[in-house]
């Protein structure tokens, strides 16, 4: 009894639309998606990080403040030298040389007679001399500096302004792809219910061709017609088995794509019945006027980034100028000194074969960003007129088509009593059951690309989404 009751209950669980959980309305679910969504979240990140590199580039006006401590042994004659005298403690015997040693006058008295003893100027006349041989010493030395820099090109300015119009850039990135989730969550979140109806019109034709194939008795190859209405019978069931395996996969899909926008289990998500234009109506309003997307928002402020580039490239050919101040601190085995220098300084390349051309690249890689923008515009405006059109024709086919099928659904009924009364043959009955198929596949198909059209029209149109703008 118990494994009965499992059985059961798994069976029920793989039944379409059989609730466990609690419906979720399209609000509901959008508000998962808006708090789920990993792309967003990246591009919220992305536009952080373009915030602060902008608040970066604005305090380019500010002085730079450097420190520079180091302690180092050497026995090189010129830091030797330097460090001595940073000390402010050189001696004559510091500057001691060979040459310095073999003068004659180091050798005569003030008789200019020759000295018959040793006295200073002969005893070391054999060692090495103090200047070019200074032996090691330890020396420790610390600087404390400002760099003001007045004028850069207005390489500064410039950066900062392409570091903002970046950050707008990306945020008009984030609102595309918040656009064209709304878009997905509206095709998978009603065509659930497009997918679910078609597969209950499968189900009642299937029943039909079981019940009449149950009843049929001429299966015999030796009855031609009623064996050729066997075959067509057969062909139905076949054709059926098929489009409900399609149709059951294409309703596994689109849950999986509303899991992976909302985060939940495709088995935890039920969605709330709507008739197709008073959903498609509340969510995508016809605005009645044409608007850059943000996508097309964002490809604009890009473009007008690529015609800061070239001022940027440009500043390489104006000169720098800054003042500075700088003090200095040194310590050896004699004493310890400070000293200081200040002053500006003026800096300008002459000649750098790296940046030849590289104002005339920038304009050129400026010129094509216009010309990929201004063609984005064209195929939306063209894009805008066809979707129009289309929408106008699936709507209309649509009334035509659910006419169609409640006039199919009823000729079935007609032709099963036409078959009982011998109007009709098999074949023909067949016939009619797969007209009906066509009719439910062709309106799957038109809601599907009803809400498809209406999505990306909204998305072209001023305003974009019907949601307010996230703030996240």
């Amino acid at each position: 009894m118990k494994r009965a009751l499992m059985i059961v209950v798994h069976s029920l669980l793989m039944v379409p639309g059989f609730l466990f959980a609690d419906s979720l309305s399209f609000e509901e679910l959008w508000q998962k998606v808006e708090s789920h969504s990993l792309g967003r979240q990246a591009k919220q990140l992305e536009y952080k990080a373009s915030e602060v590199a902008k608040e970066r580039s604005d305090r380019h006006w500010l002085p730079r403040v450097y420190t520079d401590v180091r302690a180092y042994n050497t026995n090189d004659p010129a830091l030797n030298l330097l460090g001595k005298l940073g000390q402010r403690s050189a001696t004559d015997a510091d500057f001691s040389t060979a040459s310095a040693r073999v003068r004659p006058g180091n050798f005569l008295d003030s008789n200019n007679q020759p000295y018959n003893t040793l006295n200073s100027d002969t005893a070391n006349l054999f060692a090495k001399d103090t200047l070019n041989n200074p032996g090691s010493n330890t020396y420790s030395r610390g600087s404390l500096g400002i760099d003001l820099p007045v004028y850069e090109g207005g390489a500064s300015q410039t950066l900062s302004k392409i570091q903002e119009k970046r950050s707008i850039g990306i945020k008009f990135e984030k609102e595309a792809l918040r656009d064209r989730e709304f878009a997905n969550l509206a095709l998978y979140y009603r065509g659930l219910q497009s997918i679910a109806e078609y597969k209950t019109r499968l189900e009642q034709i299937s029943k039909t061709e079981s019940r009449f194939q149950s009843g049929y008795q001429l299966a015999n190859k030796s009855n031609p017609v009623g064996y050729s209405g066997y075959l067509a019978l057969k062909s139905l069931k076949n054709r059926l088995d098929a489009m409900s395996k399609e149709s059951s996969n294409q309703l596994l899909e689109f849950k999986e794509n509303l899991s992976l926008l909302s985060g939940m289990e495709a088995e935890q998500i039920q969605t709330i019945s709507a008739d197709l234009f008073p959903f498609v109506d509340t969510h995508f309003p016809k605005l009645g006027e044409k608007g850059d997307s943000n996508y097309t928002k964002a490809l604009s402020i890009y473009t007008e980034t690529e015609g800061l580039k070239s001022e940027m490239e440009m500043s390489k050919f104006l000169p720098r100028v800054g003042v500075y101040s700088e003090a200095n601190a040194y310590s050896g085995s004699r004493s310890t000194q400070t000293a200081y220098n200040a002053g500006f300084y003026v800096q300008m390349n002459l000649y750098n074969p790296k940046d030849m051309g590289a104002v005339e690249e920038a304009k050129l890689q400026a010129e094509a960003m216009r010309k990929r923008l201004e063609e984005t515009r064209n195929k939306e405006e063209a894009f805008v007129k066809t979707l129009t059109n289309q929408e106008v024709a699936l709507r209309e086919n649509y009334l035509l088509i659910k006419d169609s099928l409640k006039n199919q659904e009823e000729q079935v009924v007609y032709m099963q009593r036409l078959f009982q009364s011998g109007a009709v043959n098999a074949i023909q009955f067949a016939e009619v059951l797969n007209r009906s198929i066509d009719v439910a596949k062709s309106m799957l198909d038109i809601e599907l690309n009803y809400i498809r059209v209406r999505s990306e029209l909204h998305l072209i149109q001023k305003g974009n989404s019907n949601e307010p703008a996230s703030t996240n």
